[in-house]
């Protein structure tokens, strides 16, 4: 995990700055240019590689953010997520994962944020007979943008140390019905998961 979190840490402590000195001739925002404020519900469908093991599963999470102040805020989530391990037997299984974490964010410029968070991640998992917890940190690192009043974009990086560590990379592409109401699509790619998920937010 160390290893992990170092070059997590390393990888921010090189990228803020150049961020920092790309946007320094504009003007930057004192505020957050995006609500914190939301309840989240998704679906997710993902195909996994864990060493020699391959499967897919699909699940719903429901998450929420609240604001502290302009700067900070607080998230959590509960999922709860059907898989398969393939192969002529029943290797069916159930994991559940509660998240709970804090998060910062940096306004880079107008219509455009920078937010990271460190994330405790609980894990249950139910495999026929046999059960198994663990639990772990993370550490989560993206950029919101709007590129039209209702259009937006989200990419970043998670890493995460439960069982085992893996770094994954994350896309999301946002439509705002309304103020409150939006909808979007996301992609996790890179690490030992791939997936494709919808959800729905609501934020206040």
């Amino acid at each position: 995990m160390k290893n992990g979190v170092s070059r997590a840490l390393l990888c921010t402590a090189l990228v803020l700055p150049a961020f920092g000195q790309a946007q320094e001739s504009a003007a930057r925002p004192e505020s957050a240019q995006f609500s914190y404020n939301y309840v989240q519900l998704g679906y997710e469908e993902a195909d996994f590689d864990f060493g020699n093991v391959e499967g897919d599963g699909d699940g719903l999470t429901l998450a929420g953010s609240f604001e502290i102040n302009d700067d900070w805020h607080v998230y959590a989530s509960f999922g709860t997520a059907d898989g398969d391990l393939g192969g002529p037997f029943n290797n069916d299984f159930d994991i559940d994962t509660w998240t709970l974490g804090a998060g910062y964010v940096f306004p880079l410029r107008e219509d455009i944020d920078i937010y990271g968070r460190v994330l405790y991640i609980d894990t249950s998992v139910d495999f026929g007979a046999v059960s198994a917890d663990d639990d772990g940190l993370g550490l989560q690192a993206s950029i919101r943008a709007r590129v039209t009043d209702e259009f937006e974009l989200e990419g970043g990086l998670l890493y995460v140390d439960v069982a085992d560590s893996d770094t994954s990379l994350q896309a999301i592409a946002r439509y705002n019905f309304t103020e409150q109401f939006s909808a979007g699509v996301g992609l996790t790619f890179g690490g030992d998961a791939d997936g494709i998920g919808i959800h729905a937010r609501y934020s206040f």
